[in-house]
């Protein structure tokens, strides 16, 4: 989520759904993004080929 987001539409009812439909129970930030973004960037990830990386908390 972004500053944005959580002033303008993050209200206690839409942290309660994002609470229900994912699996961790911590919010999404974008940091969490850059962690992915730095992640693929790096050589650690240099045998990593055609793969989907979700990151969005476990969604259901």
């Amino acid at each position: 989520m972004t500053e944005k987001q959580l002033r303008l539409w993050v209200d206690e009812q839409a942290r309660a759904d994002i609470a229900r439909g994912q699996c961790i129970d911590r919010p999404l930030m974008p940091e969490h993004i850059a962690r992915m973004a730095l992640f693929l960037a790096a050589d650690d990830s240099a045998m990593c080929t055609a793969q989907d990386f979700i990151v969005d908390g476990g969604w259901a």
